[in-house]
């Protein structure tokens, strides 16, 4: 099973209503150019956790943890880069409607799942983060971020977990935890490599006796 196309097919279908073309085409780059591994690796989670889940809905969750990602990643090229200063207003201004777009969208795909509160909390922290950063030495804004990457991975592994489980262990955290800490690079991998062992390390945790077994104390929707 290819977990990247399964992601992008449906980042692309979750785009292909918007309006103005322009700002669609602009998406659509978005996507082009994209490292699908927070999408990815969220079908890929529930997937190997749950060799029955839903397919449609776990594609559904990774377009949701790319789009978010996305946003705030252009948000923040765009801090950095100041296009409003540099005299091109026409491309600054796509591009930061073209970020509330797919933050926006993002939000309405995790609605009512178990990660929905997570990407509320990495907006807030993407928030504190550029504005520590205005002040930080070079080696503390690279620190700096680095963390939306390491929170989107996170928040991909419990994504498909929540689609697989209904829940999130404590093991898979610990999973999301070091692969956080291992992809949390600008830009990301690309998902060929990055998910290269995961399974076998999502498979190991989930064999331990304290797993939520597939199905049980489901907390989020089917959607």
């Amino acid at each position: 099973m290819d977990e990247t196309a399964h992601a992008r097919a449906a980042f692309r279908e979750g785009i292909g209503d918007i309006v103005p073309d322009p700002l669609r085409r602009r998406l659509e780059g978005v996507l082009e150019s994209a490292s699908m591994t927070p999408g990815a690796l969220t079908v890929l989670a529930a997937t190997t956790l749950d060799d029955a889940a839903d397919l449609d809905i776990a594609a559904r969750r990774g377009a949701g943890v790319q789009m978010s990602y996305e946003g705030l990643r252009l948000s923040r090229d765009l801090i950095h880069t100041d296009p409003w200063a540099n005299g091109d207003r026409t491309e600054g201004d796509l591009n930061a409607i073209a970020a509330e777009v797919l933050v926006a969208r993002g939000f309405e795909y995790l609605a009512h799942t178990g990660v929905a509160m997570d990407v509320v909390e990495a907006v807030r922290q993407f928030g504190r983060d550029q504005t520590h950063r205005e002040n930080a030495t070079q080696a503390e804004r690279t620190s700096l971020d680095r963390q939306l990457e390491a929170a989107f991975v996170r928040i991909a592994v419990r994504a498909g977990a929540d689609v697989a489980l209904g829940s999130i262990p404590d093991q898979i955290d610990g999973v999301a935890d070091e692969l956080a800490a291992e992809l949390s690079t600008d830009p990301l991998p690309r998902s060929e490599t990055a998910l290269v062992g995961v399974p076998e390390r999502l498979s190991t945790a989930i064999a331990s006796p304290d797993t939520t077994t597939p199905g049980e104390f489901s907390q989020s929707s089917g959607t």
